[in-house]
């Protein structure tokens, strides 16, 4: 049955679903542009309207989950855990992505969050510490993937927040200044 009268945001999450639910069943790579409009209840051109390939799809959905992230008026510390709880929201769709190989499109979303220019030629101090950050945040949260999300939202805060320097700068201060 085809849905109508949606919003791009609804036929985005409802292609994401789709796709998710797809990749439950066989790989990625063999999971077609019809099958995942199908299952989602949308028009082929909806896709197209939206998306180039299916990664951006996967993009899309990292970007939504970075931006359900409550970064105003909170301390560093509540900021921190307001990350991994809301990744933990989306244990079962990070969790397909990951074991699909597919988790290289978060550092796409976090890249693009911090406004990380890897094809920029100009070398800043600044542009090499987001880049550090980022790339550390990446690799904690591949870490985390792979023991399977098993540690909590609080856990995960308290290691993050255990080799962070007393009044050290976070990526989230430096975009502030």
């Amino acid at each position: 049955m085809r849905r109508k009268n949606l919003n791009s945001e609804l036929i985005k999450e409802y292609m994401v679903e789709a796709l998710l639910l797809l990749m439950e069943e066989k790989s990625f790579e063999k999971i077609t542009i019809g099958e995942i409009t199908d299952k989602a209840g949308v028009n082929r051109s909806s896709y197209y309207r939206h998306f180039n390939m299916k990664e951006d799809l996967l993009r899309w959905y990292f970007y939504k989950i970075i931006g359900e992230i409550e970064k105003e008026n909170v301390s560093f510390q509540d900021y921190t855990y307001s990350i991994f709880k809301t990744f933990l929201a989306h244990k079962r769709g990070i969790l397909i992505i990951h074991q699909a190989k597919l988790s290289y499109l978060l550092l796409d979303a976090l890249n693009a969050c911090f406004h990380v220019d890897t094809t920029d030629t100009k070398s800043t101090l600044e542009q090499f510490q987001t880049a550090w950050h980022v790339g550390g945040i990446y690799n904690g949260m591949l870490l985390w993937f792979e023991h399977g999300m098993k540690e909590s939202a609080q856990l995960m805060t308290d290691i993050t927040l255990s080799f962070r320097p007393a009044g050290s700068l976070s990526l989230r201060d430096m975009k502030k200044a």
